[in-house]
């Protein structure tokens, strides 16, 4: 008997270090991964698209009947519809049909390549990733170099949060002020576009994280931390973008149904200048999900969803919501109403906002739900110019790239979706564009479909558990 317990230890233990080795492998192996069927770039045809109206986020906000001129993903010139034009140019007649600046999505958590190739099918051609992880740097840097096709990526830095409620698998624990400012120079020195910040850093975390990335100009943004709303709303001015309406719920209204609080904060908001991306999209999403459960589940296109990332969701936040009680249900359904009123007041005080989803996160489809916080937007009240000025002109601006995006002007990056109907009658269109241009790329119908279909096969497993434990180790 000791002696086939014997054979049995070393067998498990061979097996442990068998899976040991695999595990440690997947970090290399997932920084080598390169998917055989990303789309490649060619953009090196100037385009001439002509008999068009373009909307263009600018004060002149349609320009009918023109001609756009593209060259080297740049707009070179906009003429009147029908001009002469060279023979190096590809001639494109769209009949009327109406273009505008490619979408912005403020907030993402992007854990595969296929989730941009995705995002872009649905003319988002930038998007704001929410919570870094060391592929994101190698990611953008594919993108900026015209490696493969996918929406251009802003990142954050890994997420800083304190010890309560932290997500070990995507943050990072600061509690010491010398190690948040050690943090922040080091994440600076790597090239990240922002910091995140979540909502249990300590006051005195929080002040180092804004005073060192203040010194080397490094816009913080994310969660106002619970502890710095206990102690004074205004210490998150410094901060890039304020996210979710649903932080200004829980945080200073202190989950109170509460309107004179609710225009008492927009006001704050206002004189402190802050930009708020509400991102309505997510919790309508997750209300929905514990209101029809598995009915609303399998309306969904999980096919584009990470199955590593599908699997942690169904253990967690899936788990919970499709579990949720009537009761529950009912609180959500009030609470996802109350979302929207908040919003509004927050536009029709004049704060600046900026369109994002969350997707990633809860079964959240990257493209589409971008498409589904527009309707949202507008079913909460807001004038249709606002929400795409949100999705274009004022991402651009709060991300300081609005010299080479979020409008159309002759100089800028050619990054458009055009669409048959004017979006600023009905942006419902914009769900189906006709093309999308990409850094001067012309991409039809045919090409947005292979996009999606591209999308459908993410990363596997292994390489996304590689992905997570860089992050780790990092």
């Amino acid at each position: 008997m000791k002696t086939v317990l014997k054979k049995l230890a070393k067998y498990l233990a061979a097996l442990l270090l068998i899976a040991f080795i695999a595990l440690a492998a997947s970090i290399p192996m997932a920084r080598m991964e390169w998917p055989g069927d990303l789309q490649q770039v060619h953009n090196g045809q100037p385009l001439a698209i002509d008999n068009v109206n373009l909307v263009t986020m600018v004060d002149e906000q349609i320009l009918a009947d023109r001609q756009l001129l593209i060259r080297n993903g740049i707009i070179e010139r906009i003429e009147s519809a029908g001009v002469a034009i060279g023979d190096e140019y590809r001639h494109i007649d769209v009949k009327g049909a109406y273009l505008m600046p490619g979408l912005f999505d403020m907030h993402v958590h992007a854990m595969d390549r296929k989730n941009l190739v995705l995002s872009l099918a649905y003319g988002v051609t930038s998007v704001r990733n929410m919570g870094g992880y060391p592929m994101h740097l190698r990611w953008r840097q594919e993108l900026a170099e015209g490696q493969w096709l996918g929406s251009n990526l802003f990142s954050a830095t890994p997420t800083m949060n304190g010890k309560k409620n932290a997500n070990p698998l995507g943050h990072k624990i600061v509690t010491e002020p010398d190690k948040a400012r050690e943090l922040v120079r080091r994440y600076h020195s790597q090239g990240w576009d922002f910091v995140k910040a979540y909502a249990r850093l300590d006051v005195p975390v929080y002040e180092a994280i804004i005073d060192e990335a203040g010194r080397l100009d490094f816009p913080v943004a994310g969660h106002v931390p619970y502890p710095v709303v206990e102690t004074d709303y205004r210490l998150a001015k410094p901060m890039m973008t304020l996210e979710h309406t649903e932080d200004i719920f829980q945080g200073p209204l202190e989950y109170q149904y509460d309107d004179d609080a609710v225009k008492a904060i927009a006001l704050q908001l206002k004189e402190m200048d802050a930009t708020v991306t509400p991102t309505l999209m997510i919790f309508d999403h997750l209300t929905r999900l514990a209101s029809d459960k598995q009915t609303f589940l399998d309306e969904l296109p999980l096919e584009y969803l990470n199955p590593m990332m599908r699997r942690f969701v169904d253990a967690t936040a899936g788990a919970r919501w499709l579990g949720a009680s009537e009761k529950l249900q009912v609180s959500l359904e009030k609470r996802n109403l109350y979302f929207q009123y908040i919003t509004l007041v927050l536009h029709e005080t004049g704060v600046n906002l900026v369109l994002g989803t969350d997707w990633g996160a809860i079964y959240a489809i990257p493209g589409s739900s971008t498409h589904d916080e527009i309707a949202l937007l507008q079913e909460a009240g807001l004038p249709v110019e606002a929400v795409l000025k949100m999705a274009t002109i004022n991402a651009a601006r709060v991300l300081r790239v609005e010299d080479r995006l979020g409008s159309i002007v002759e100089g800028k990056t050619a990054d458009l979706i055009l669409v048959a109907h004017n979006p600023m009658t009905d942006p419902k269109y914009l769900r189906q564009p006709l093309a999308v241009v990409k850094n001067g790329q012309w991409l039809d119908k045919n090409d947005l479909a292979l996009l999606k279909e591209t999308a459908s096969k993410p990363s596997s497993t292994y390489f996304t558990m590689g992905r997570v434990l860089e992050f780790l180790i990092d």
